[in-house]
């Protein structure tokens, strides 16, 4: 065995309601469910999530990325996984979720690529679950 990580992309589910300041991008109003869609290609692979989830129940204090001033106002409702090394994905999925569902804060997740925004309200919470089935995600 390597000891390298696993890499990959992911979807975070979150619930998120009321106000919240997200770095440079502003003050936004949020109400309801969201999906962000991140890489996990660095060293510590998809161990990434774990991090987000340390954000999310107020173990770590760092706010670094726009998905930390989220998760640190939001509720952790779930993740999915792809494994993949090829970079691309990140904004093929990003893509992909930008066809089937609306946009919620542009730019947000993405200000190191030409994606309109990394950052998607989920009006149908049955609807994204089947989504990210036929994209080829699935549920940690």
């Amino acid at each position: 065995m390597s000891g390298e990580a696993t890499r990959g992309v992911y979807v975070l589910w979150l619930e998120v309601s009321g106000e919240v300041q997200i770095g440079r991008l502003g003050r936004w109003r949020l109400n309801g469910g969201y999906a962000y869609v991140g890489s996990a290609q660095g060293p510590g692979g998809l161990r990434r999530l774990q991090r987000h989830r340390d954000v999310a129940e107020g173990r770590n204090p760092t706010r670094r990325w726009h998905i930390d001033f989220l998760l640190a106002v939001g509720a952790w409702r779930g993740a999915f996984i792809m494994e993949t090394d090829d970079p691309r994905m990140e904004c093929q999925l990003a893509r992909a979720l930008a066809e089937r569902l609306p946009p919620a804060i542009p730019r947000f997740g993405s200000s190191d690529c030409r994606c309109p925004t990394h950052l998607f309200a989920i009006p149908d919470v049955a609807r994204f679950h089947q989504l990210m089935f036929e994209l080829g995600l699935h549920p940690i």
